[in-house]
């Protein structure tokens, strides 16, 4: 299967899912147990995005909050420039 075989709107929604994830996350840090599932829902997710969520979940494993906030503070702007088609 391609990203091209995945219908756009489930592409959009795995995007939103990300993102919401991501925030979430920034709010709790308990919710970082998502961040795996969500991210492989994802498959066309920029490489930036994904090395950024990637390398956070890695500094949570080693206890480092701070420096995993960073890395999702910036998937979190990086997927706001996502444009996303109007679903209809």
């Amino acid at each position: 299967m391609t990203v091209d075989d995945i219908p756009v709107r489930s592409r959009v929604t795995a995007l939103e899912n990300l993102d919401n994830v991501v925030c979430t996350t920034l709010a709790n840090d308990d919710a970082r147990e998502g961040l795996p599932a969500a991210l492989k829902d994802c498959p066309d997710v920029s490489p930036e995005v994904r090395a950024s969520v990637e390398a956070a979940c890695e500094h949570f494993g080693y206890g480092e909050r701070m420096e995993a906030r960073t890395l999702l503070t910036v998937a979190h702007r990086l997927l706001s420039r996502v444009r996303r088609p109007v679903r209809g």
